[in-house]
Formats: structure tokens, sequence, C-alpha cells
């Protein structure tokens, strides 16, 4: 796919019976294509390992039956300079699973761009060495509201209780990830951040099912109902058995239900197509964490054999949406804006040009605050609070048009409203427009992005990537 800056080869392996060679073979086959993308951060190294067992399975052994109904992609390693020396980042200093937004990785760029976009993977398995002991696997789906709701229930419904099934068999238990967490003053379990920039997540807003999978690396696991310690030349045997039971559990579930998950990622592209094209339902701007329910987890506990007890505590694992706006069936760009028409083609947006003057009734934002967050990975990480204005707008030949009715229109909107955790501003691309202020005033700053709420005549032509030909 790439090389890395340090020179390695940055691959992908297809694994099919009979061969394919183009995504087009694969699509038109009718299987379900299944991508494995393990060791993002390159010191979390079991879960290339566990990839390459599988791999060996299904080549030459017990799991050969699956390419009957099953394609599958592998990247042995996302990152392989990081993985030489069993360091987080790429050579580059990129937490790589932080980049699916903005792409300044080369491999991840590749990823996206000649694999996610190309091959559109029904499923994708994001492998990582962490989560929480003394669970041997721990997982999560795309939980982030924003998402195609039938796509995120999917796993929850159809996959991780085969997960749970599989482990058993060998006395082990699973879990959703991450680990403990205190919610208004109560502890209980639940999630990390649920940002598109993270792979799990982006999958599941370009309407593929995504999937994450941590492998802990424990003292001590439960095993038949106890806790049992484990010496520490063992774990790292344990934590690859965790993930080779957990992937073979999601291959099999690809296999067996084939047609119902083709049918389920078709189904979500066309309902974002359809939503962008009409128009006016909601679109997530604000989340906020709440619980699921009450359920039996293994937490934490200095006084319990093995440090840990089996009790009944919240579960923190449902993002539920605060505050929405109406979708517009398509944003407008200045021509200030041109230099994040690439990042889009990249994203499989496609992104069109006005050849004629026209005039346009539009919600136009204006910013009553620019705020720096954080600093990350080179970019003071921005929020913005707005209100909106109905206007006419003016759009020239050098104006864009963005329309959502696109299979990515959920990407599309959350990436184009100023107000989301995640957006075109967060990463800097309106850094020269929009000046950081804390409190607004008389002067107030008009956000290039401006929405378009009904179909108008629109002049215009598409643009094709600059390096097409």
């Amino acid at each position: 796919l790439t090389r890395t800056l340090l020179d390695r080869e940055f691959m992908m392996v297809t694994i099919a019976e009979p061969m394919v060679t183009t995504p087009e073979d694969a699509l038109r086959s009718g299987k379900t294509i299944v991508l494995l993308a393990p060791s993002v951060h390159g010191g979390e190294v079991s879960p290339k390992e566990s990839v390459q067992l599988v791999a060996k399975e299904l080549v030459g052994g017990d799991l050969r039956s699956i390419l009957e109904d099953v394609i599958v992609l592998a990247i042995p390693l996302i990152n392989p300079d990081g993985g030489e020396v069993q360091r987080r980042t790429n050579e580059a200093g990129y937490d790589m699973n932080r980049d699916y937004v903005k792409l300044e990785s080369q491999e991840i760029h590749a990823l996206v761009t000649q694999v996610m976009n190309e091959w559109t993977p029904d499923l994708h398995v994001d492998g990582h060495h962490g989560g929480s002991p003394p669970y041997v696997i721990t997982y999560q789906g795309t939980l982030n509201p924003a998402a195609d709701a039938e796509l995120r229930a999917y796993p929850y419904d159809n996959i991780f209780p085969r997960i749970r099934q599989a482990v058993g068999t060998e006395g082990y238990e699973a879990v959703d990830y991450s680990g403990v967490s205190t919610q208004n003053g109560v502890r209980g379990w639940g999630s990390t951040s649920v940002e598109p920039r993270k792979h799990h997540v982006y999958t599941g807003l370009t309407n593929s099912i995504g999937i994450l999978l941590e492998t802990p690396s424990a003292r001590a696991l439960v095993r038949n109902g106890e806790i049992e310690e484990i010496d520490e030349e063992d774990r790292y045997y344990h934590q690859i058995r965790g993930g080779v039971l957990a992937t073979t559990a999601i291959l099999e579930v690809a296999a067996e239900r084939r047609e119902e998950i083709r049918a389920l990622t078709t189904a979500s592209r066309l309902r974002a197509i359809q939503a962008g094209s009409t128009g006016g339902d909601p679109i997530v701007l604000d989340y906020a964490l709440t619980s699921r329910g009450t359920e039996p987890v293994w937490m934490p506990s200095d006084d319990a054999a093995g440090g840990y007890e089996r009790i009944d505590v919240p579960v923190y694992l449902r993002w539920e949406p605060t505050r929405t706006t109406a979708r517009p069936v398509g944003y407008l760009l200045p021509p200030a804006m041109s230099g994040v028409v690439p990042l889009l083609q990249d994203h499989d947006i496609a992104v069109y040009r006005f050849t004629e003057p026209t005039t346009l009734n539009a919600e136009v934002y204006y910013a009553t605050a620019v705020s720096v967050e954080s600093y990350f990975q080179g970019h003071y990480l921005k929020a913005v609070e707005a209100e909106k204005e109905t206007e006419q707008v003016d759009a020239v030949p050098g104006w864009f048009w963005i329309p959502s009715a696109q299979s990515r229109a959920n990407l599309i909107n959350y990436i184009f409203e100023p107000e989301t955790d995640d957006n075109l501003i967060t990463w800097g691309w309106a850094d020269h427009i929009l000046q950081t202020t804390e409190t607004g005033g008389d002067e107030l700053q008009q956000v290039p992005m401006i929405r378009v709420m009904d179909h108008q005549p629109l002049p215009v032509v598409e643009v094709q990537p600059f390096n097409l030909y």
C-alpha cells in the first residue's frame, strides 16, 4: 500500500478462495469482506500475533471453510516502524489511532484511501493490546450516536455474545471495553471517548461495522469462575489466545450471517444517501455518557481474594444525544477553504465547484467563541460556540458544494458542523479564517461552512482529484 518513513513495507494480505485481486471482484462475490487491522500502537504487540495465527488457520487449517463465505483483508502490522521498537506512535510521532479524520500519517492515509474506500469492508477489527483484567479480551463497537443505529446495534446483538461464548469454552471471560469508570460520583464500568478520529468509530460513520478488541496483559485472569494468578512468562500467551478466540468468533459470524451482514451494510449506505438527500432529520452535535443498566462485572478490590470481586455495577456504555440540529442537504465552502478539498476526496467525499454565480438561501454560522481545548500532535485543537442566521449567500465560480446525499453523509455532517467534537475546525482547517476568542463581541466571525437546508438550482461540476491522471 505504501512504505513507511523508515522504508518498511506497509502491505495488505488478501485471503480468499477462490483468490480475488480487485475490490470489484470481492464485492461481486457477495461474501462478507472483513478487515483485520492489528497493532496500530506499536507497543501493543499481541494482536499482530493473533492475526497471523488466524491467517494460518484460514489458509491451511481448521478455519479454511470460512473462506466459502468470507474474504479477509489483513494488514499484518498497522505500525511497522513503531512495532520495531515497541513504541505507540509511528516514526513521525503520530498516534495513528487518532488520525482517521486528519489523515496525516501515510499509513492511515493508505489504509483509508486504498482499503476502506476501495474494498468497503463490511466488518473492521481494530486489534489492541490493552483493556482490563481479569478478562482475557474486551471489546467495543461504534458507540457514537451519530453513526447508523442498526450498524451500532449489530455487534452487540450478534457478535459480542459469540465472543463471550468462544472464550468461555476455555474457561475465560470477556466484557465490554474499557474498565472502571465513575460518573456523577457513582463507580461502575465504562467506555472511553468516541470521537471519529478513532478507527472503530470512524468505521461506523462510514457505514461499516467497527469492532475494537483489547487484550489485557494480566497478572490475574478469571478462569472457570475463579480468579487465577498468571505467571509473568505465561501472560503473553493468554493475550494472544484471547485475540485468536475473539477474531475467530467474528469470522464465524461473518460466514454464517453473510447475506444478513452484506444487506445491513448496503442498507446503511443507502439510508445515509436518502437522509442526506431529504435533509431535516436530527444530526448529533453533543452527547453524554449514560448507563445501559446494572450488570455483574469483575471489579478491582483490595479486600477480595485475587484482587477482584464480581459485583453488580452500572455499565456506562450508552452515549445519548444531548443536542441536535436539522441535517442540511449540503454545505457551501468559500474559496478560502479550498485547501480542505483534497482531504475530503481522500475520505471518498464528492466535492463540486460552482461554474456560474448563483444566490442561495442558507444558514450561516457565526462564532460567538473560538477556544483552544488542548494541544495534540502538532495541532491546537479548537472548539467553537456558534449561532445560526438565515441569509442569502452569493456563491460565485470558485465556491464549493458538498452534498449530504452521499454514502458518507454521517461523516460529512459530523466534520462540517462546527460544534461537534471532531470537525474541520477542530484540526485547524479554518485557523486562517477563525481567530481564537474566549468570548464573543459585536464583530462575530463567520464560520466558513455554510448550511443549505433545501434543494436549489446549482450550476456546479464535480472536482476531480489533482493527481487523478
